[in-house]
């Protein structure tokens, strides 16, 4: 055969042999090849260039019914509830919640204002406005009506009390009976003479000396017409507040200073699969708000709540990434433009982007069936990913084509030669992302399969359409047509003639950067990279939401997390009510069980029927009041005067002084005002009996007061009636301070947890949530680099010797799986671990099991090929130190790690690995002597990050702070597997072939034969031979498998 190898050309890239290709390396221990692979991938490339329109066209149909799948079955999923594990037990708790109470929380609208009575008018009309429009508002609470508890609230008293207030009132028998004359301003003043005289015990003295205390402060205030009367007789019975306060006057939702009201509304129910949520009802809301404001401009409106405050998150964020996406693509486009100078080939790589991009939405459509608020950033993640196999791909072919290869033999050569690295290169991706499926966290388990299908489905589109498409677009142009990518040929110059200078240099920056993670605190080291579970952190700034529960917090005792307890009787509410009042980290409780009488209807029935018996008789208005005769009044007011003045108590001779002086006061008026001072204050004080006996006799209903007496919007929230038939009753527990963040979070959740163990809430959910996302990213990285660690083994190890190295690795992992299952099901074992141990072993065994045979088959491979683990860890090199270079960038610039960007540690650990694994392929397959970078893998490595970087990047743009620091966190981290991956990681490579040549050698030239001729078997390594013919439809591949790259 005639070889496809062009002459040597002086203007050859730097490290390129005379022949302009790339030999490789060997090493005893280690053995690169995977023919088999290697061979598959060329002829799954043969295949598809060999039949370019046929494999364009199954692609286009394949992307079509890929998108109406999607459209017509994917769901969307936007509740937080909706990213946590259905089994987790606290969640459990939470849904059991839902299932009786329902979902959705309150919309809270805030009335701001210096007049209450300007802020309960706007509360009315905008109520009106919402009661108008039920599809979109529903329970409406903004004031609380008294209702039929006007006519029960005797039933609040104790029976002791209602047993007292009888007895007072037989004392008005003849009153009762008709004889208002009794109620004369004479005949009252000689009664309590009367009395006075008659008294023996403490008890009734003070409460005599107290009527006439009312009587003569009530008085003198009518001698002095001051316009202000006040009641002579004393209170039957003392009223309960909340009976005062349910009475006779509407309760608002206002602030003690008279500053803040409040609505509260459930918005309808919102669309199932759908991104808008609740939306409509909360766009229509601000639109009435807006009508209502501006008829009353001395009132504010502001709208919060746990819905909207979501929405306004799902919103924003909806907008950045919409944006973000925009621009990410534009970016990774005119990179591709830039490094590839060209627009054909870029133009290729999108459109195979967005094949591989369609085909992952049919994947989660017939696999999961839905995205959720976190799943949905795959998108990005494979603009940023998926476009960086067919870059690979791209560069080489072009090297292929400018070294004289016709098309469909660079195709076929370029699948056969780094076919491998890109695939163990996306397989580790993949892997890093699938390991999340691993997690607790439901979202970020979602994520993870999602996007490490999306991965491999790119993988798929690089070795198949992109191929194709490139014989169509590139089969009428040369090779001096293409262009000459970027090569680095300063860095490669550098590596090559200073290695040592290159990677001292490497090391004093990773030093720097690295040290800075840790620091003395406390007399010990602890690392300085913090955590931040605070989701508003996550909100744009001045988000109207986020600034009014700020303000509502502040101005009220008001918040708007809140824990929630269930009981299963108003008087196990009332224990744990007085439990939780009692906790320092609580500042109330709400609940409705305390509207409702403490005593039992069979307790207080027949007292009330009492007051019943006696009022039911009393007239609606008195009879014309008789003139009042100075004389007659003055008389009796003379003698109780004397006999106050004669009795020895202090309060006595007060209440004498304060009569004279009254009656001196009466007594220097005229005769005819004296007249109409007296009659208009003995008009008033019957009427004040009388009103006191209305006021008992509204009150006197017997029936038992129950929960249709009270407001259904009140009801409805805080009892429910689930399948089981048992009333439910909620109680509403808020803290004392604001808990966004974790250390008061954590304070009140520990806190009312010992009251009530089950307890749920949104401030449950959140801890526990953020609790669960953050172990979650941290074990998915635990996996990822596990995982990848066999991976990378099995790439580097010889073929006969992976099984030898896996086998035992398994076998003691196997071991681990049996020695957690046994301690799980026999106590004995497990009381014999410690409890930290116990909790990992029964929390993480699959983690456990992967960890062993990781750590296992490298202590195997080390003893039998220690070539392998020498590749694997240098492989490591990228994710593991660009890591801690992130994490110490993020010291020095403040910015901390948060449940937004946390997913930057399986992600850096895949990106990372990816590069590794080109270099080290790159480095195993080129000749023996002095090392640099192939031109083409330059390229791809700087393409393939910074396309990642851009894609990452454009988040940066988003005003939702979360979306910020994801940007921000990963374009930094992909930065430093940029500059590990083309810096210190090459110059060690070059250092490695200058100091230890021995394990370079017997390099031999690539060369190519028809695929038809591809064989499979182990011969030896052929030499180069001449080719007898060249024929565009036969691809040519690597003949043994020995010089497949």
């Amino acid at each position: 055969m005639k070889s496809d190898v062009p002459p040597a050309d002086p203007s050859r890239p730097l490290g390129s042999n005379p022949n302009g290709v790339m030999p490789m390396r060997t090493d005893p221990s280690v053995q690169p090849e995977h023919s088999r692979l290697s061979h598959f991938l060329s002829k799954v490339t043969g295949s598809c260039v060999k039949r370019p329109w046929a494999t364009i066209g199954i692609a286009a149909v394949s992307v079509v019914i890929s998108a109406l799948i999607s459209v017509a079955f994917l769901q969307f999923k936007t509740d937080r509830s909706d990213l946590i594990n259905p089994s987790a037990d606290f969640h459990q708790r939470w849904m059991k919640y839902t299932q009786s109470f329902g979902e959705a929380n309150d919309l809270v609208v805030v009335v701001e204002g210096k007049s209450p009575e300007r802020i309960k008018q706007s509360l009315d009309e905008l109520a009106a406005l919402l009661h108008q429009e039920p599809e979109f508002f529903s329970n409406i609470l903004y004031k609380v009506e008294p209702g039929e508890l006007r006519s029960k609230g005797l039933q609040y008293l104790a029976p002791a009390q209602l047993a007292m207030g009888l007895e007072r009132l037989d004392e008005y028998r003849p009153i009762l009976a008709g004889n208002w004359d009794l109620v004369r301003l004479e005949t009252v003043a000689l009664i309590l003479k009367t009395q006075l005289e008659s008294a023996t015990t403490k008890e009734q003295i003070q409460g005599l000396l107290h009527h006439v205390d009312r009587l003569v402060s009530s008085l003198a205030h009518g001698v002095e017409k001051d316009g202000e009367f006040t009641n002579p007789w004393p209170d039957l019975l003392t009223l309960d507040p909340r009976m005062k306060a349910q009475g006779n006057q509407t309760v608002y939702l206002i602030n003690d200073a008279g500053t803040m009201g409040f609505l509260k509304t459930s918005p309808v129910q919102k669309d199932a699969g759908s991104f808008e949520g609740h939306t409509r009802s909360i766009d229509r809301l601000r639109e009435l708000m807006s009508d209502v404001t501006s008829n009353l401009p001395e009132v504010q409106m502001s709208l919060t709540g746990i819905p909207v405050l979501e929405n306004d998150e799902m919103r924003r964020s909806q907008a950045d990434m919409g944006w973000a996406s925009m621009i990410s693509e534009a970016g990774v486009l005119i990179l591709m433009l830039i490094c590839f100078r060209g627009v054909r080939h870029p133009i290729i790589g999108m459109i195979m982007l967005a094949a591989g991009t369609a085909w992952t939405f049919a994947f989660t459509t017939l696999t999961i069936g839905h995205l959720n608020i976190l799943s949905i950033s795959f998108v990005t993640i494979l603009i940023g990913l998926g476009v960086d196999f067919g870059i690979h791909f791209l560069a080489r072919y072009i090297q292929h084509r400018q070294q004289g290869m016709e098309i469909r033999s660079a195709l076929v050569n370029t699948s056969g030669r780094v076919g491998v690295s890109i695939l163990t290169g996306a397989i580790t991706s993949a892997l890093a992302f699938f390991c999340a499926a691993f997690t607790d966290f439901l979202g970020v388990a979602e994520l993870g399969l999602i996007a490490g299908a999306g991965i491999l489905l790119c993988v798929v589109a690089t070795f198949t359409l992109l191929p194709a498409m490139l014989v169509i677009s590139d089969r009428h142009r040369s090779a001096a047509q293409l262009p000459t990518p970027f090569q680095g040929e300063l860095l490669r110059k550098a590596i090559l003639h200073a290695p040592g200078t290159v990677a001292s240099f490497s090391a004093v920056v990773i030093l720097l950067l690295v040290v800075q993670v840790v620091g003395w605190k406390d007399g010990q080291l602890t690392s300085l990279v913090t955590y931040d579970h605070n989701l508003l952190n996550l909100q744009a700034r001045g988000l109207e939401s986020v600034e009014t529960q700020n303000r509502i917090f502040a101005s009220s005792d008001h918040s708007l997390l809140f824990a929630i307890s269930l009981a299963d009787s108003p008087a196990q509410v009332r224990e744990l009510k007085a439990k939780f009042e009692a906790l320092p980290e609580v500042r109330k409780v709400e609940e409705i069980a305390t509207r409702l009488p403490d005593h039992s209807a069979d307790e207080t029935r027949l007292l009330v029927q009492g007051f019943h018996a006696h009022l039911k008789h009393l007239p609606d208005k008195l009879p014309p009041p008789k003139t009042s005769n100075p004389g007659r009044v003055g008389h009796a007011l003379d003698d109780l005067f004397a006999h106050l003045k004669s009795r020895s108590e202090a309060k006595s001779l007060a209440l004498s002084q304060k009569l004279d002086q009254t009656l001196n006061q009466l007594a220097e008026k005229e005769l005819p005002e004296q007249m109409q001072i007296l009659s208009e204050f003995q008009y008033r004080m019957s009427y004040a009996l009388l009103a006191q006996f209305q006021a008992l006799r509204a009150a006197a209903n017997p029936a038992p007061v129950s929960l249709n007496d009270l407001p259904v919007e009140l009801t409805s929230r805080f009892v429910a009636q689930p399948k089981s038939g048992k009333d439910q009753w909620l109680l509403q527990v808020y803290p004392a301070q604001q808990i966004w963040d974790m250390e008061p979070l954590t304070q009140f959740v520990t806190a009312v947890r010992k009251v009530d163990p089950n307890i749920t809430g949104t401030p449950l959910q959140n801890f526990e949530a953020a609790l669960q996302i953050k172990h979650s990213y941290e074990i998915a990285a635990m996996y990822a680099l596990a995982v990848i660690v066999l991976v990378l083994l099995i790439d580097f190890l010889p073929g006969k010797l992976i099984w030898r190295c896996l086998i035992p690795g398994m076998l003691v992992a196997l071991g681990v799986g049996v020695l957690a299952i046994g301690c799980q099901s026999v106590p004995e074992l497990s009381a014999k671990l410690p409890l930290w141990s116990q909790r990992w072993l029964f929390e993480n065994t699959p983690l456990m099991m992967v960890g062993t045979a990781s750590i296992v088959t490298m202590l195997a491979a080390m003893w039998r090929s220690p070539g392998s683990v020498g590749l694997t860890l240098l492989a490591l090199m990228p994710p593991v130190v660009s890591l801690a270079m992130t994490f110490g960038i993020l010291v020095l610039i403040n910015m901390p790690l948060n449940p937004a960007n946390l997913i930057v540690l399986p992600l850096i650990i895949g990106l990372g690995v990816d590069s590794g694994v080109h270099l080290l392929h790159d480095f195993r397959h080129r000749a023996p002597g002095p090392y640099t970078v192939t031109p083409s893998l330059v390229n791809a490595i700087v393409l393939t990050v910074t396309t990642t970087m851009v894609g990452f990047g454009a988040m940066m743009i988003a005003a939702h702070r979360g979306l910020f620091s994801l940007g921000a966190v990963l374009t930094i981290g992909v930065t430093c597997c940029l500059f590990i991956s083309l810096v210190p990681l090459p110059a060690i490579l070059a250092l490695l072939a200058r100091l230890s040549p021995s394990i370079l050698h017997d390099a031999e030239p690539e060369m190519t034969i028809d695929i038809d001729d591809a064989d499979f078997g182990n011969h030896p390594v052929p030499a180069l031979a001449d080719e007898t013919s060249s024929d565009d439809d036969e691809p040519r591949i690597l003949k043994h498998p020995a010089h497949v790259a």
